[in-house]
């Protein structure tokens, strides 16, 4: 009888501690699982309208520039603006595009993309008078000749 008293308090005892051990183990995992980085939360992704910038050489069109962009904006600072910053991205990118004569849209390869995007992130940030654009990315960029506009 005590035998069987004695395995019947050992059988509780390791219940006990298994259970005590096993709801520690998972109040640490849901822990660490929290302590994410904070960079992403609060972040509103936005998307560009798609723009058409037509690129001029020697007096004729050469071709168009079609670009979307996507930006990173905490989501604070996306509803306290009076001017949503798509416009100034947009705006940027068209005199920048437009302007620059020094791309290659022939060879998009040899273009640098990175670089460019940090300019287009700091001019827009500059503009706004803040850094609200965290990080600007590319959605849509291709140079469409007038060829392949006229078949369609």
């Amino acid at each position: 009888m005590t035998r069987l008293l004695v395995a019947g308090l050992w059988l509780c005892a390791i219940v006990f501690v298994s259970s005590h051990l096993t709801a520690d183990w998972r109040a640490q995992r849901l822990a660490e699982a929290s302590a994410e980085p904070t960079y992403f939360r609060g972040v509103s992704y936005e998307k560009t309208r798609p723009i058409s910038v037509p690129i001029l050489r020697e007096g004729a069109i050469t071709g168009y520039v079609m670009a979307q962009f996507v930006y990173t904006i905490d989501s604070e600072d996306l509803r306290t603006l009076r001017v949503p910053p798509e416009s100034f991205i947009l705006d940027e990118t068209f005199q920048r595009l437009f302007a620059d004569e020094s791309i290659d849209f022939a060879n998009l390869r040899a273009f640098d993309m990175r670089a460019f995007l940090g300019e287009l992130t700091g001019a827009v940030n500059a503009r706004i008078g803040q850094d609200v654009v965290r990080e600007l990315m590319v959605e849509e960029f291709n140079f469409v000749s007038p060829e392949q506009v006229r078949e369609g």
